[in-house]
């Protein structure tokens, strides 16, 4: 039934106190340890201690010690992670500008991805890489990923050529030099069209054509659209059939003239017309005849 009062108002004792201690110039020093002290004990539940190292009040609760420091999650901001930790508490990491949680054992990082530093990644910048994991150089904005193994570069790997450009900004565009011989493939499905081109009222502008046999584009003077061949006979007196300079596919694409005249003719072989029956010539009369092609 005994009770114990240390320092001041000896005389005043609650009931139910076992021990009062009571004095303004002095104060109760706990049991003074450091982190691996305080875990090397197991002492009955309720026990108290100051841990040295956390600065704060631990209890025992029969299984672990707890801080008594704040109420509830313990946010760090430092360079160096924080010692005597709670489930829960957040260290801010201001070296690596990381952000990690106490979950019992480790600091856990929550902001695994995208990871970022000074530079292309390495073994200092990122010491714990995983499969899939993602990094950002803060000096050239190069965007990497890891695949387990290595840091493989995104963006600035594709290199964009045969007449494709890379901007600046690593948009890729329409555009450039062709670097090897390209061909594009349509059909009447999937046909290939040009919209918006303007017209050209310049005599001196080039037209595109394609290669009969390679189908490759080419460009030509618009003067070669349309060549024609020409021949000039001296007609025998009542000649009516003529060679024509080339083979007749169209007889649109002939005409014939008679000292200068245009004439109707009729085409009756591969090479050969004749004048329309009303026509006749006398000796020495000029036929000529122009066949374009």
């Amino acid at each position: 039934m005994a009770q114990v009062k240390i320092g001041e108002n000896l005389q005043v004792l609650d009931g139910a106190s076992i021990l009062e201690l009571e004095s303004t110039s002095r104060a109760l020093v706990l049991t003074r340890v450091n982190q691996a002290q305080m875990s090397a004990m197991t002492p009955l539940h309720g026990a108290l201690v100051y841990n040295t190292d956390a600065e704060c009040i631990f209890v025992f609760d029969g299984t672990a010690w707890k801080s008594l420091c704040g109420a509830g999650m313990a946010v760090t901001t430092s360079s160096m992670a924080p010692i005597a930790n709670q489930v829960g508490d957040v260290w801010i990491d201001t070296a690596q500008n990381n952000v990690s949680i106490w979950d019992g054992s480790d600091f856990v990082l929550i902001n695994r991805n995208p990871k970022s530093g000074n530079g292309s990644p390495s073994t200092i910048t990122v010491n714990d890489p995983l499969a899939g994991d993602i990094y950002v150089d803060k000096n050239s904005g190069d965007l990497f990923t890891y695949d387990g193994t290595n840091w493989i570069i995104q963006g600035n790997a594709v290199q964009a050529l045969n007449g494709i450009t890379e901007t600046s900004t690593n948009t890729i565009e329409l555009g450039g030099a062709l670097t090897r011989p390209t061909s594009l493939q349509s059909n009447s499905i999937n046909t290939l069209a040009i919209e918006g081109l303007q017209m050209s009222n310049n005599p001196a502008d080039l037209v595109v054509v394609m290669d009969a046999s390679t189908q490759v584009l080419r460009q030509m003077d618009k003067s070669f659209l349309l060549q024609r061949e020409e021949t000039l006979v001296v007609a025998n007196n009542g000649q009516n059939q003529f060679a024509t300079p080339l083979a007749i596919t169209d007889t649109k694409k002939i005409d014939v003239y008679r000292n200068g005249i245009k004439i109707n003719f009729t085409a009756i072989g591969s090479n050969t017309i004749a004048l329309d029956p009303g026509i006749i010539c006398f000796q020495d009369d000029e036929i000529r005849i122009v066949q374009f092609f």
